[in-house]
């Protein structure tokens, strides 16, 4: 077959043959670009799903979850295979397992997703990973601009001094520890640098009681860095009233920091505030131990 170019104004013949040849190349081209075409078209779609932090979550908890349920983020449901994969894997759609929140991965990591729908076990639904919407939450204290995914059955939201998603609005003339509702922003950039705890140098300088039967301590701490000699020379001031992070029993008497001399070894971290760029340190533990008092045993 021999395909002979014309020029303009010649007549046009086209050979059956000749026809023929140019249908099979456009037909061997249509089908050598589907393979990208529809790699174009799965990377849209997967696109598409992160517009405004909204994700696939796969219920993998043992229950049927509400609308606004908070589950921890696992593992990816599909698994990556190669870039020609078929539709419903890896490349063609993001789809997270979703898991009763666990303390020390998704609630400490902030690991968590709050479902825009209800979702049944073992079903998939749409969850924000990023973005501001409603969720249920106890305030525990009203200092607190941050919440924590719960431990367990993941209906409500606690309230955090830290945390990636920031409470913008509660309900108000809600008493402290019942559930209310709030508008939250999930996402924000962590307040925390490092979660690595170092030392620092502690004294007693507030607080009414050390605790006892039925009341908790309220202590609270003037804090240098590591090489203070004692409250007033050497070292750097970290921080005055301070509260350690680390939770106190509820009752019963500490033995606490003096508030004079050598002070005792505590331990915190560093925390920059991502929105003016100040760093602040955090006081976790001011080495407070329980009160122990010997028994007699009768001899």
């Amino acid at each position: 077959m021999t395909l002979k170019k014309v020029s303009t104004g010649d007549p046009l013949v086209i050979p059956a043959n000749t026809y023929n040849a140019f249908i099979d190349a456009a037909t061997d081209f249509r089908e050598r670009i589907k393979p990208r075409q529809k790699l174009a078209q799965q990377s849209q779609r997967s696109s598409s799903q992160l517009q405004g932090g909204v994700i696939w979550v796969k219920n993998d908890s043992p229950m049927d979850c509400w609308r606004y349920f908070i589950l921890g983020i696992e593992d990816s449901v599909h698994e990556p295979q190669t870039i020609m994969d078929l539709e419903g894997s890896f490349v063609d759609q993001i789809v997270f397992s979703g898991v009763f929140p666990e303390p020390d991965t998704h609630v400490a990591m902030d690991k968590h997703a709050i479902l825009l729908e209800p979702i049944r076990a073992g079903q998939v639904g749409r969850a924000m990973i990023q973005g501001v919407c409603q969720v249920r939450i106890i305030i525990t204290d009203e200092t607190h601009q941050f919440a924590k995914a719960p431990v367990g059955v993941p209906a409500i939201m606690t309230s955090s001094p830290t945390g990636s998603t920031q409470i913008l609005w509660s309900q108000p003339e809600v008493p402290i520890g019942e559930p209310c509702w709030a508008i939250v922003k999930l996402g924000v950039p962590s307040l925390v640098d490092t979660t690595t705890l170092i030392p620092c140098k502690v004294w007693q300088d507030g607080g009414s009681t050390d605790g006892n039967a039925t009341t908790q301590c309220d202590r609270t701490y003037f804090v240098k860095t590591i090489d203070a000699f004692d409250e007033e020379e050497d070292g750097t001031i970290l921080g005055e009233e301070m509260t350690p992070l680390k939770q106190r029993p509820a009752a019963g008497k500490l033995v606490t920091a003096p508030a004079t001399g050598d002070g005792v070894i505590g331990t915190g971290y560093y925390i920059t505030n991502p929105y003016d760029g100040l760093r602040e340190f955090i006081l976790y533990d001011a080495n407070e131990t329980l009160a122990v008092e010997v028994c007699d045993d009768g001899d």
